[in-house]
Parts: structure tokens; sequence; C-alpha cells
């Protein structure tokens, strides 16, 4: 009987840590330990228009700070900055769901093409502009690539008053537009503590983001 309760003895000692090492090994699994930075490319189908680049920062499990530039060509040539923050509100498998606020700083020419006027020039409006936009979006993760498509408005102010020509057509399908919408093709680097992000990316029980 004394061998027995020792031998039951001896046998926890060293189930009892297996398990909770496999119990914890389980829980660390399950963490969403989502990528520090990502790298936003503009969509393929938009580029007879418009191309840039994101960089996102991962602060923790639900906020990012996205920095962007974008340059436009066709009838508004110019450029546009922008800083955003993304807030993570819902994790899916595969997917994870955001709202977004953004302030945007950018400046445009003018320029109707031949076919379609039948002259060819450029002009300095509508010039600097500032915009604020604001949106829900989602992510669709596919271990080191995602697809993202974000769907809003903004409001854009022309910073210098000048001639005025065309503002309209800037305020629909330029730069200004009230619409805010997109999809971005990307690439997420992760650490040597988020390998595991490969296999199981998003599980479905949220939990604390960890380094």
């Amino acid at each position: 009987m004394f061998c027995s309760t020792r031998a039951r003895k001896s046998i926890s000692l060293v189930v009892l840590p297996a398990v909770l090492c496999l119990m914890q090994g389980a829980n660390a699994a399950a963490q969403y330990l989502p990528p520090r930075i990502s790298i936003h490319v503009s969509n393929p189908l938009s580029l007879m228009s418009k191309a840039g680049v994101k960089l996102q920062y991962r602060l923790n499990e639900n906020h990012s700070v996205v920095a962007g530039y974008r340059t436009y060509y066709g009838f508004f040539p110019g450029y546009q900055s922008s800083v955003e923050y993304h807030h993570y509100y819902r994790t899916w498998e595969r997917s994870e769901a955001f709202f977004y606020g953004k302030f945007l700083y950018g400046n445009s020419t003018y320029s109707p093409k031949p076919y379609y006027s039948g002259w060819d020039a450029t002009y300095n409006d509508p010039g600097a502009y500032g915009a604020l936009g604001a949106g829900l979006g989602k992510r669709y993760n596919f271990g080191p690539f995602f697809i993202e498509a974000n769907v809003g408005l903004k409001y854009t102010q022309i910073l210098e008053k000048k001639s005025g020509i065309n503002t309209n057509l800037f305020y629909t399908l330029g730069p200004g537009s009230l619409v805010d919408c997109g999809l971005q093709l990307g690439l997420q680097f992760f650490s040597e503590g988020r390998h595991m992000y490969y296999k199981t990316l998003a599980p479905r029980r949220r939990s604390r983001f960890r380094d």
C-alpha cells in the first residue's frame, strides 16, 4: 500500500506539471498576436488614376496607426498624404472588423485631357486641401498577406481658393470625393514571438495582446 501511494505521488508530480504545461501551451496558441508592421499597396484596378503605399504599426490587439502617401494622375495630378487610426472591435478566424478615422492633406492640379475637352492644359486649381474622414473596414488575413477593404465618408476643404475651375468634379470623382472607399493588398511582418500566427491566425475567443 505504501509503495502504491508513493507511486501515485510520483506520477502526480510528473503528470500535473505536464498537464499545466499543455494548458499553458494551448492558451498561448489561442493568443491573437497581430503583426507589428504591415505594408499596404494600392489595388491594381485603381492604377489608372492613382498609386500609393501605407505603413501600418499595430500598437496592440485593438489599436493601430497608419501613415500613407498617394500619387494621383489623370484629371487631378498631385499628391495626398494621410494619417489614420484603426480600432479593431471584432475578430473572426481569418478576418477582423474595424472602424477608422483619418486626416488627409494634399495638393492637386487640374489637367483636362485633349481627347475629352479638345485642349491640353494644366491649371493650378484646386490647389492645397485638407480632409477628415471616418468609416468601417474589414481585413482578411492569409498568413503574411492580407486584403483590406473600407467604406466611409470624408469632408474635404480646399485651403487656397483660386479660379475655382471644375471644383465640382474634384468633389465628386477626384481626390476630394465625399465617398471614401478603398481596397488594398498588403504584406505583414511577424516577430519571433508571433510565429504561431502563421498557423492559427485569429481565434474566435479574444484575448489580451502580449509581446
